[in-house]
């Protein structure tokens, strides 16, 4: 993978439409259209500890949350 399909993959992962990025074809072009899509400063995912092993996280209220998953959601062994 290249750093260009790299920084693809991560402006669609951080919520981009991969239409917008498709003509791009350099680092600083990218770089530039992930500045949009980046969460805001001071933005984290919330502190786990062992007590949080096997939940999911999902957004309430516009912040993440940890909750149990779902039955389709949890794996089979």
């Amino acid at each position: 993978m290249t750093n260009v399909e790299a920084l693809k993959a991560l402006y669609v992962a951080l919520g981009g439409n991969a239409d917008d990025v498709a003509g791009a074809n350099s680092n600083a072009e990218l770089i530039a259209a992930l500045a949009g899509v980046m969460p805001e400063s001071g933005a984290t995912l919330p502190e786990v500890t062992a007590a949080d092993n096997g939940k999911v996280l999902t957004v309430a209220d516009g912040k993440w949350a940890a909750v149990a998953p779902t039955t389709a959601a949890t794996p089979t062994t």
